[in-house]
């Protein structure tokens, strides 16, 4: 019988050296897909921006809540001076502690109340009967002085009692970029009780 010998084949070697190209290829695939570090770093990168995104939607929230109080405010003060035939500066000091309330707790202190008694005459032509004001940045309108009214809020021979609110708010967020920010709001409403809200001691 003849004796047979097995030869070694010859892709054992070009196996061995494919094999270590492909372990080669593996351990670089498995760097290419290894994305342990990506998470960390785009978080990094959008991190910052979702705070400043936050932080601007929080004060522009506070903002609007405050520039509705002050609508509200400015609603609250004519409407209960128009009730009346005539109104005492203790009446209209307790007004300005009212709206002092509605604010908060928003900080009051530059917050301001203007009131005013505007009459038109014969012919529509409207000035000041009487003015009180209160508060961080209010001024008494001069009795006397006219004054400009939106359009057909009055009538000959009529009045209207006028209502101004201003206030700054300052945000802490706000300081750093644009600063304090100053709103005002304004009420016109006709006596109810009289044809003129008289202005008592």
């Amino acid at each position: 019988m003849r004796h047979l010998t097995r030869c070694k084949p010859y892709r054992s070697v070009v196996g061995g050296s494919l094999g270590l190209l492909d372990r080669l290829a593996q351990s670089l695939g498995r760097c290419v897909r290894d994305r342990s570090g990506q998470a960390l770093v785009e978080a990094a990168l959008v991190f910052p921006m979702l705070i400043s995104v936050f932080l601007g939607v929080s004060e522009f929230s506070q903002a609007f809540t405050v520039k509705r109080r002050l609508e509200a405010a400015a609603n609250t003060a004519a409407d209960l001076v128009a009730r009346t035939q005539s109104i005492a500066t203790a009446d209209l000091t307790g007004i300005k502690a009212m709206i002092d309330e509605m604010l908060k707790p928003y900080p009051t202190t530059t917050l301001g109340l203007t009131i005013s008694s505007v009459v038109a005459d014969q012919d529509n032509a409207t000035r000041v009967a009487w003015s009180y004001a209160q508060g961080s940045g209010a001024t008494a309108r001069t009795s006397g002085a006219s004054v400009s009214l939106p359009p057909d809020l009055t009538e000959p021979n009529s009045s209207i009692v006028f209502a101004e609110v201003n206030y700054t708010f300052r945000s802490t967020l706000g300081q750093m970029i644009v600063g304090d920010v100053s709103f005002t709001a304004q009420a016109y409403l006709r006596p109810r009780a009289s044809n003129q809200v008289a202005r008592a001691p």
